[in-house]
């Protein structure tokens, strides 16, 4: 249990700038993964604070797999709460699973709180890891104009977490929206009481196929380089709008970069996201007691290609 080891090994990794420590756990039985997600979520602030921890956005806690799922998924955010499902960690599971950057493509199932995801796995350009993940049917929620909301539309989208999706004006700034808006929006009565991701979107199609220039405050981190179900919501919620077209890619920028988007003309059928991942080093917690005054982290620079 990690409460009771020293070290305790990690993988650092990213998609697109969302960045995750990622503890392997596949070898614990139900009762030691218990006590090991509530160890994380006591620690998550501690691990992920940028000037006295490792740094990240998150922890990914890659569990043992059932049934067809090779490994199990558990997402704990900055704060300690546990999201039900992580787009960019997912990817980086995925990879993770998969051995980083296979010669051949390869398909896992990962075990999510929001259910079994499939992922396809291929080897990307320069380190990264490229991964397709069939992240389910989208829900909508229906719209809400919250009272902390400026005034504004929101479209409601489930990709098993919930979703907030404001379309902004051409003239408007996407990026400052989200950061004046969306901390007053996740925790509006409106999403009241498991609150929501809010995304400011501003959609583009002067130069052919729809793009999206997407910001995101994220449930629970704030805002972050990128967000996989945000970026499908998003797309989800500009197709049903009429603003993208569906069973096509739609380019989705992101402030770390971009992801492709599929939205099926199926309501029913699977959203499918694709991008890159990469594990950027490896390193131990030399404490990972309940003392955090004793933690301290060691880390060593790792290809993903291994």
């Amino acid at each position: 249990m990690l409460h009771e080891m020293a070290p305790v090994a990690f993988v650092k990794v990213e998609g697109l700038g969302n960045d995750f420590i990622l503890l392997d756990l596949r070898d614990r039985d139900p009762a030691e993964l218990d006590r090991d997600v509530a160890w994380a979520r006591a620690h998550a602030a501690r691990l992920c604070d940028r000037r006295r921890g490792i740094g990240a956005d998150g922890v990914l806690l890659v569990g043992p797999g059932s049934g067809a799922a090779a490994a199990a998924m558990i997402v704990v955010n900055f704060d300690g709460s546990r999201p039900e499902m992580c787009g960019n960690g997912l990817r980086c599971v995925a990879a993770f699973v998969a051995g980083q950057r296979p010669r051949d493509t390869a398909v896992v199932v990962i075990n999510t709180d929001a259910g079994p995801r499939r992922c396809q796995v291929s080897a990307g350009p320069d380190d990264t890891t490229e991964v397709s993940v069939e992240m389910g049917a989208a829900t909508l929620l229906g719209t809400q104009s919250p009272q902390a909301g400026g005034g504004r539309r929101y479209v409601g989208v489930s990709l098993g977490n919930p979703h907030a999706v404001c379309f902004v004006a051409a003239a408007e700034d996407p990026e400052a929206l989200a950061r004046t808006l969306g901390p007053a929006v996740e925790l509006d009565a409106a999403y009241a009481p498991a609150k929501t991701n809010v995304e400011f979107a501003r959609v583009d199609r002067v130069d052919g196929p729809a793009s999206i220039e997407l910001w995101v405050w994220e449930r629970g981190v704030g805002i972050t380089h990128a967000c996989g179900t945000g970026a499908c919501a998003t797309a989800v919620a500009a197709a049903r709008e009429g603003l993208a077209p569906t069973d096509a890619p739609i380019r989705v920028a992101l402030p770390g970069g971009n992801l492709y988007i599929t939205v099926p003309s199926d309501p029913t059928a699977e959203v499918v996201m694709r991008g890159p991942c990469r594990q950027v080093f490896l390193g131990t917690i030399d404490d990972a007691s309940t003392s955090s005054s004793s933690s301290s982290t060691s880390s060593s620079s790792s290809s993903s290609s291994s």
